[in-house]
């Protein structure tokens, strides 16, 4: 297998990768809880979770900074969120209505 250690950009492809591109979100979850994010579509994603106790809390997330790709091949780190505007559209089985006391909340860290 064919290999090099790059320390420049020079053949790899690029491109634009959009802010909040479904394919770069992740899901965090304590054990023994389960949950995965999946792609659906170009403009959106899919959580499925199984929630064991009361106390299970899994967490969609976008991250600023890509830490997992490497270097030469990561997104742009931009930390400035001025003039950003998300929006869902949530359905869900299971699961409390957004409006419930103890229900599902939306938490922005910055």
């Amino acid at each position: 297998m064919a290999y090099w250690l790059a320390s420049e950009r020079t053949v790899q492809v690029e491109g634009v990768v959009s802010r909040f591109d479904p394919r770069f979100w992740t899901v965090n979850f304590p054990r023994p809880m389960m949950a995965g994010v999946t792609t659906s579509a170009a403009d959106a994603l899919r959580v499925d979770a199984v929630f064991y106790t009361s106390g299970d809390l899994a967490g969609l997330i976008w991250e600023a900074e890509d830490r997992f790709d490497h270097p030469l091949l990561r997104y742009e780190t931009a930390r400035d969120f001025r003039g950003c505007r998300l929006g869902f559209r949530w359905r869900s089985a299971g699961v409390l209505p957004l409006d419930a006391v103890n229900g599902p909340v939306l938490t922005i860290e910055g």
